[in-house]
């Protein structure tokens, strides 16, 4: 896995309308988010000179993905608002959870797009998501510690140190050293290998790719 500092999504808002694909949807969309979000992102991210923003489109549709492109660690460290590690990642994700439904509320009341033009709409929440629930999984374990066999603990801490070994290795060396040192011992220890069919999901999913072009919105 390539280890140079990349771009992931943090967030994004999925919209999907029943507009014809063409350049006049995808304008019509951009100006709808343009007139009636724009600079409203910098009341909801902390971080806001550390994201990036793009509108994209499912190839031949119109069902769209307003994203928020960052590195999860300068987020947290370069203004300090986000506190640690584990901290930044839940409030990157409520942040982004709220701007989402700010997004989908007001494309939704443009005079030129009807609700009767929105069929689906999603708040999705990126890597800090995909981090987050991994952190639930650990809270759950140990509340509920007592109540399970041994069996079914040790066979719940293997599908976590899975997962932290899957997180880890899409990581750049800059988040992957937070992101560890936010979990315990008793998880990081003796990770077995990264899956690298869930590693390369996770990759194509969540991360920019070199050759990946974006259109990054203009505020």
């Amino acid at each position: 896995m390539n280890r140079e500092t990349k771009l992931y999504i943090l967030g994004e808002t999925y919209i999907k309308f029943d507009f014809e694909y063409s350049d006049i949807s995808k304008s019509l969309i951009k100006k709808a988010y343009l007139e009636q979000v724009g600079l409203k992102s910098h009341e909801f991210i902390k971080a806001k000179e550390l994201i990036k923003i793009s509108i994209e489109y499912d190839k031949g549709s119109t069902k769209t993905r307003i994203i928020f492109w960052g590195t999860v660690v300068n987020i947290y460290l370069g203004i300090g608002n986000y506190g640690d590690f584990k901290s930044g990642v839940r409030e990157i994700v409520n942040d982004v959870k709220s701007f989402s439904s700010y997004v989908i509320d007001h494309i939704e009341a443009d005079p030129h797009i009807s609700p009767n033009n929105i069929l689906n709409t999603q708040r999705r929440t990126g890597m800090p998501g995909r981090i987050n629930e991994l952190y639930k999984r650990i809270e759950i374990l140990e509340q509920n510690i007592n109540d399970l066999s041994n069996n079914q603990i040790q066979a719940e801490l293997q599908e976590i140190k899975k997962e932290i070994a899957n997180i880890s290795e899409v990581l750049s060396p800059q988040e992957q050293i937070p992101f560890l040192q936010s979990i315990g011992n008793n998880y990081k220890q003796n990770l077995p290998q990264p899956d690298k069919r869930k590693t390369t999901y996770l990759y194509n999913r969540y991360v920019l790719k070199p050759d990946e072009d974006i259109e990054i919105i203009k505020e």
